[in-house]
């Protein structure tokens, strides 16, 4: 499981901190770094925010997946992104994204990209992003 980068507002990491992790995993729920299109593979998120201001979070999480193949272009999945609610008195979030057929052959770098709105609809001050190692998409 690859860990990521977090980024938070500017204030003490007591008040506020988190951690955010990804995994690309097959059908059998195992971690993989090969994946056939038309299979059921997924990438498995997990984020955790801790600190005194938690219950004080208000808005949206928005969760995708940037997908860069060697040598073509990059692609998000899915579109529009996964939208959670911030939940007050826990920090704990888990996401699964389904990739089958969302690819097509090729090798890809893969990145979780974790990003707020505020309650207000502005864009947030927290998230981060998490690199996965290269995948290999077969037919």
């Amino acid at each position: 499981m690859a860990t990521g980068e977090f980024q938070v507002m500017k204030v003490p990491a007591e008040q506020l901190a988190g951690t955010l992790h990804g995994q690309v995993v097959d059908p059998g729920a195992q971690p993989t770094n090969v994946v056939k299109r038309g299979e059921g593979w997924t990438v498995d998120v997990s984020w955790e925010v801790t600190g005194e201001l938690i219950d004080w979070l208000q808005g949206r999480w928005q969760l995708e997946i940037i997908a860069d193949l060697l040598g073509g272009g990059e692609t998000r999945h899915p579109s529009p992104p996964v939208v959670l609610t911030f939940t007050p008195g826990s920090g704990r979030y888990t996401a699964s994204i389904p990739m089958r057929g969302q690819l097509a052959p090729g090798t890809y770098d893969l990145v979780v990209n974790l990003t707020t709105t505020t309650a207000a609809g502005t864009a947030g001050a927290l998230g981060g992003f998490v690199v996965l190692s290269k995948i290999l998409v077969k037919e």
